[in-house]
């Protein structure tokens, strides 16, 4: 099952490609549903990605690998040890 935030992310791919987002937009708000607003790397790979020095395939790339790793998640309970 999809997470919102990658219904966000496919709804903006499919409106770029179809022509309704420039560039700009399209960048900026994978920035912003990726949380990488702040991030100077992520920031310097959308400039690039505006100015239409790298495309998209690898825009998506880059900013993937700046994701933040996810973070601890708490474990099973199944695997848990039993109360004492």
């Amino acid at each position: 099952m999809s997470t919102p935030a990658e219904n966000q992310i496919r709804n903006l791919r499919i409106a770029f490609e179809n022509g309704k987002l420039t560039r700009d937009l399209y960048a900026k708000n994978l920035l912003r549903l990726l949380d990488l607003t702040e991030h100077p790397t992520a920031q310097k790979v959308a400039a690039a990605f505006i100015v239409g020095r790298i495309d998209n395939a690898l825009l998506v790339r880059n900013l993937g690998n700046l994701r933040p790793a996810p973070g601890p998640t708490a474990p099973d309970p199944l695997d848990l040890p039993p109360p004492p």
